[in-house]
């Protein structure tokens, strides 16, 4: 090889060796780069992750915080509201009365504003469920006007419900969820409106598909334009002024939309200052063919009807306060019932494998043995109350508690504050056979 060529490949092999040496440089710096990002990118997950658990432990820690309150605060609110309603039946002259109806107002409003936290925390949580059953529209309507006479009288006001002919008798729904909601754009209306008519109206959607609409319409103060994005954001409630002037939480309207989203539909509202508003609610549309209702008579102390159990009915109830079984005794007292009190779940079980019951009411937390614990005992025996209905009454008001009495087989579910005629009709109807009528939880 001559020098030159010696020369020329020399060079060539330089040039290349850089070439390479360039390459192996880049390629370096590249996966220097690469494993960086992927570095970051392994951090950023970890850190989303940790962020992620700790939002979830967050969520939870909540969700049994507040299940915790609910369940404290309901227990002694369930003595003071039942007290109220004991008091209200004897003779009370008018200051008495006045007096019983400042704790009775006082009373809904702390559950009412209890209602909305828990409802508002379970929607945020995603732990919100709704069901589907038949929901029997009539008789919703009449409640809200049996609900509002008393505020709406006085003010001067008329409650006018219309259901259009097309709409069918019974809907497939959540009755619960329905009646919440109707309930929250009835109570603003009247308490927004000094004057005129408020107007329900229920009917389907004019175009697309089918669609249940209810209107809720007031000739009350109206909105300001401003004001109506905000009013359906938790915590908001307009202006300042009417806010300070009506009172409330500003969950009311929040909550309602949501839970018609919730439903598969929507909350919607128009409004001109000074005349007044119109909230409409659409929802799904399904109908269901009716079918013929569990017909009882609730006994009393008197000669049973036929086909009746024979009176009186004897209530097995079990709870570790002693004045929720107290109260639950005063109820049934007037019929004629006679009763039994168990102090906790194991005592419960004890009288059962003996004693035969008509019903029994079980609370849900005690100490020794909870209410589920003892209805898991008392369903597996071999006593006389192995097919005893079983009704729940308790202060854990969240859905996973009423998810928890269904798997195990309850017959219904109440939840303190208790209502004297809900507790009574409902132990009349399990006391004569009635079919379960606890809500499964979707």
């Amino acid at each position: 090889m001559s020098p030159l060529h010696h020369d020329a490949a020399l060079a060539i092999m330089a040039i290349g060796l850089a070439c390479i040496t360039a390459g192996l440089i880049y390629l370096v710096i590249r996966l220097r780069r690469i494993t960086g990002v992927l570095t970051a990118l392994r951090l950023a997950c970890a850190d989303a992750e940790h962020k992620r658990r700790t939002a979830e432990a967050a969520n939870a820690a909540k969700s049994n915080f507040l299940a915790v309150i609910s369940h404290e605060i309901r227990t002694p609110m369930n003595a003071v509201v039942a007290a109220v309603k004991l008091l209200r039946r004897t003779r009370l002259d008018d200051d008495q009365k006045a007096h019983l109806r400042m704790l009775t107002e006082a009373g809904d409003g702390l559950l009412d504003l209890l209602d909305d936290v828990l409802d508002l925390s379970k929607i945020e949580a995603g732990k919100m469920t709704v069901e589907r059953v038949p929901v029997d529209i009539a008789e919703v309507l009449a409640g809200l006007q049996t609900l509002f006479w008393p505020q709406a009288q006085p003010k001067g006001l008329t409650i006018r419900t219309a259901i259009d002919a097309d709409v069918a008798p019974e809907v497939i729904g959540d009755p619960l969820r329905l009646r919440q909601i109707l309930v929250n754009l009835v109570s603003n209306a009247v308490k927004f409106a000094d004057a005129g008519a408020i107007r329900v109206r229920v009917r389907m959607n004019d175009v697309g598909p089918a669609r249940l609409v209810v209107e809720v319409e007031d000739e009350g103060m109206g909105i300001p334009p401003g004001d109506l994005d905000r009013i359906f954001l938790a915590y908001e409630q307009g202006a300042a002024a009417t806010s300070r002037h009506h009172g409330g939480s500003g969950m009311g309207l929040a909550i309602s939309r949501r839970l018609a989203r919730l439903m598969g539909g929507d909350l919607t509202v128009r409004s001109i200052e000074g005349e007044g508003s119109c909230f409409t609610l659409s929802l799904p549309y399904l109908t269901v063919q009716p079918s013929a209702p569990c017909v009882t008579t609730p006994a009393t102390a008197g000669p049973p009807a036929t086909g009746t159990k024979a009176a009186p009915v004897h209530v097995l109830i079990v709870d570790d306060y002693e004045i929720n079984r107290r109260i639950v005794s005063l109820f049934i007292e007037p019929l004629g019932w006679a009763w039994t009190m168990a102090e906790n779940g194991a005592e419960a079980v004890e009288l059962c494998q003996t004693r035969p019951f008509d019903v029994i009411v079980m609370d849900m937390q005690m100490p020794v043995m909870d209410g589920l614990v003892a209805t898991r005992a008392i369903r597996a025996g071999r006593g006389p109350n192995q097919a005893t209905p079983i009704v729940a009454l308790s202060a854990n008001a969240m859905d996973h508690h009423r998810k928890a009495w269904a798997d195990i087989g309850v017959d219904d579910f109440l939840t303190k504050p208790v209502d004297p005629e809900a507790l009574i009709t409902t132990l009349a109807y399990k006391a004569s056979g009635c079919a379960s009528a606890i809500s499964e939880v979707a």
